[in-house]
């Protein structure tokens, strides 16, 4: 058994690569111009030798605009396949294909951890993950999506072993999981929340438990640290990971916005609408990147050029605080809508992110609506033991779409609770099993074999 269970996983592993190679080969979004954004502004930067620097808010220069590591992995490939160049960019969407594979594997270790007892559990949540078309389409796009969904997912496979283990070097390996994660995304740090439930969760002394947190967060602050003492000597204070929270802020809650980064547009509606523009899935895709551009962002209509270039005059962490500030004397002034948005941002993170062309697509809703309604069964499903095993990829989940309700959402901002979202759906395979009286049934002798038995007592 234990032997079928490894070659089912190889299978699905393999399976979740190749599904997600074949999507980079149809889709062909290496060849959709200016699909890189910030991270490949960066990245040319880089790679010209100007360093972590862009063009923001009205200056250019060295930046904390993004997280370190996403825009070093463009960089790197951009150094070996020419800066902006499809070639580059299919070499980053392969490597990211690979990486499904990492991200299946860790769903099935994660898995296999919540439901111990039950391999068909692992293989559920390991297919859901390896086929979901959000997570397929993840890769086919320079984001960091993909990379945040498979360190989610390794932080709590870790965690989860360091509660078993209670090994101070397995929370040294959470810690710097968690450090790589917040310097992709600071806003993954939030699942250090699932860490600590994890080793609360474990059977040991008080004292045991806080250890080994501490020596998360420890391992957590060395390893950004190096970020932390660049970001002060570029800003000449101090700037956690990122400048921009004020940015985002400002972003999703000015009073133009709809809770998200975007700005609606009728014209949106016409390009899905032209002929041929859903003809076949390389059409589709150039279609919603067509009308991702038409939508644009929503500095294009509330800043003017004029502010633009006052805030070119500020630092750039004075500039998000200026945004800041603009965004929550909105707020004061109208605390209701703040109210309003904040709820449509919950609704826009669980269901569909209205303003995102790439949602109104069938194939996302469908199956964003599915992945919803099996992991809400496999919840509810789920074995007592097993529901208790999930509360830190609850609790994970939980705390970013409550942050996310509170600032601003996307419909990328989903994609890293989707591998956890597969786990609780095959989770719900150990609530499935036959009840103890169908079990007793299938147990018993047959009258033919109760005949034998009393023939051979006879004879003793």
């Amino acid at each position: 058994m234990v032997g079928r269970s490894r070659w089912i996983a190889l299978g699905l592993v393999v399976a979740a690569v190749l599904v997600r190679v074949a999507a980079v080969l149809v889709l062909q979004s290496h060849h959709v111009p200016r699909s890189t954004f910030e991270h490949g502004e960066i990245a040319a930067s880089i790679v010209a030798g100007r360093g972590f620097s862009m063009q923001f808010l009205g200056a250019e220069g060295p930046t904390s605009q993004q997280a370190p590591v996403y825009p070093a992995i463009v960089a790197l490939a951009y150094a070996a396949g020419g800066v902006e160049q499809p070639r580059a960019l299919l070499m980053l969407e392969l490597g990211q294909a690979l990486l499904g594979g990492l991200l299946v594997l860790g769903v099935l270790r994660l898995t296999s951890r919540v439901v111990p007892d039950c391999p068909a559990a692992a293989w559920t949540a390991g297919a859901i993950a390896a086929f979901h078309p959000t997570l397929i389409y993840a890769t086919t796009y320079v984001q960091v999506a993909a990379l945040a969904a498979t360190l989610v997912v390794w932080i709590l496979v870790w965690a989860a072993r360091t509660a078993e283990s209670r090994s101070i070097r397995d929370a040294a390996i959470v810690g710097a999981l968690l450090a790589l994660a917040a310097l992709t995304d600071p806003i993954l740090g939030l699942v250090g929340a699932g860490v600590l439930v994890a080793i609360a969760a474990g059977s040991m002394e008080r004292r045991r438990a806080v250890g080994l947190a501490a020596v998360v967060a420890l391992t957590s602050a060395v390893g950004i640290a190096p970020w932390v003492v660049r970001n002060a000597i570029v800003h000449g204070e101090f700037v956690p990971i990122k400048s921009t929270f004020g940015y985002a802020f400002w972003q999703g809650n000015c009073a133009i916005s709809e809770g998200t980064d975007k700005v609606v547009r009728a014209s949106v509606d016409r390009i899905f609408e032209a002929p041929g523009a859903t003809a076949d899935l390389s059409s589709l895709n150039a279609t919603m990147w067509r009308a991702r551009h038409e939508a644009g962002y929503i500095d294009d209509i509330a800043m003017s050029n004029e502010f633009k270039r006052h805030l070119g005059t500020l630092s750039e962490p004075e500039r998000s605080r200026v945004l800041l500030r603009m965004a929550t004397a909105e707020i004061k002034a109208n605390p209701l809508r703040y109210l309003q948005l904040c709820l449509r941002r919950f609704q826009y993170f669980w269901l569909f992110d209205e303003t995102n062309p790439k949602t109104r697509v069938w194939i996302y809703r469908v199956s964003h609506l599915g992945l919803t309604a099996l992991a809400l069964a496999g919840l509810m499903l789920a074995a007592p033991a097993a529901r208790r095993r999930l509360a830190p990829t609850i609790a994970t989940a939980a705390v970013l779409s409550v942050f996310h309700a509170l600032t601003i959402v996307s419909a990328r901002f989903h994609i890293p609770i989707e591998p956890l979202m597969a786990v609780w759906a095959g989770a719900g395979v150990s609530g499935l099993r036959a009840p103890h009286w169908i079990k007793a049934i299938r147990s018993t002798a047959t009258a033919h074999h109760v005949e034998r038995i009393g023939v051979v007592s006879r004879l003793g």
